[in-house]
């Protein structure tokens, strides 16, 4: 049996990198990645099935941080609901907000993918699902508080900014000094969009 050379694994990912930084995934080539890595297509598809698994394969790493970074937020989450506490809840909330900006700088290539250049992949449909799924938890979340109808486009548009905001940041290659001072105003007008909704709500 064959013996797989994982040498050629670490060029085949930077390759991938600079062709989908790039191009995009949708516009990316496979032809021009296995020349770039210096390597026969052939090679290629012995280690990655498509263009849509090495693209996934790529930006694993900071989808499994957002996962392992999430899921303790559920509890912080129970704990501000029961405290029936505005100020703690909004707390919650730019805790998660920190979280992401952490993971953002932390695997800022594999984020611009994510974010910027994923248009076409499974990646892409996956992380547009899960904004969907988190407006949803938000929305059952406040239901389980409010006093009032929520105000459920409200909850998507606030949290649809949101992640336009960290889009934004990955667009313009901004550092990570810079994007902390430019979102100390953003988060204001965040802060304010929520005191306004739970005012509205309780």
């Amino acid at each position: 049996m064959a013996i797989k050379d994982h040498t050629l694994d670490k060029k085949i990912v930077e390759a991938a990198t600079a062709e989908f930084l790039e191009h995009g995934f949708q516009d990316a080539s496979l032809r021009r990645i296995a020349q770039r890595a210096n390597i026969t297509t052939g090679a290629l598809y012995t280690r990655y099935k498509n263009k849509d698994a090495l693209f996934c394969s790529i930006i694993e790493d900071a989808l499994s941080e957002m996962n392992k970074e999430f899921e303790p937020m559920r509890q912080i989450y129970m704990e501000a609901q029961h405290s029936g506490n505005v100020d703690k809840i909004i707390e919650v909330i730019q805790q998660e907000e920190k979280i992401y900006l952490d993971i953002i700088f932390k695997y800022y290539t594999q984020c611009v993918l994510l974010f910027c250049r994923s248009d076409g992949s499974s990646i892409q449909s996956k992380w547009n699902e899960f904004i969907e799924y988190k407006a949803r938890e938000t929305i059952q979340y406040l239901n389980q508080i409010a006093k009032k109808e929520v105000d459920s486009e409200g909850v998507e548009l606030l949290l649809s900014e949101q992640f336009h905001c960290y889009y934004w940041i990955l667009q313009k290659g901004m550092s990570k000094e810079k994007t902390i001072s430019c979102l100390k105003t953003v988060e204001a007008f965040h802060e304010a969009g929520w005191r306004d909704l739970f005012q509205r709500i309780l």
